[in-house]
């Protein structure tokens, strides 16, 4: 997941954690991965609402450089509860 990030701008630096982490899966043959696609049901956990018209955040906009790839595929929603 987190070398997917740098597909449209890949470095030499990802290349090699990408042979890393080939390397590790090639010798764990036992192991599997598993990729849900399905969306979960999170109608049961309660939502928090916050207010941050009074936080540092109040002001804060998503910049979105001129130079960024149009995306493609279907969207990817990352969902992480603490």
């Amino acid at each position: 997941m987190t070398l997917s990030r740098f597909r449209a701008m890949p470095r030499k630096g990802h290349l090699d954690r990408v042979k890393k982490t080939h390397g590790y899966l090639s010798k764990m043959r036992h192991a599997t991965i598993k990729i849900r696609t399905d969306t979960p049901d999170y109608s049961t956990i309660p939502v928090k609402m916050y207010d941050w018209e009074y936080s540092c955040y109040a002001d804060a906009k998503e910049e979105i450089p001129l130079y960024a790839p149009k995306p493609k595929g279907k969207p990817v929603n990352y969902d992480i509860f603490l």
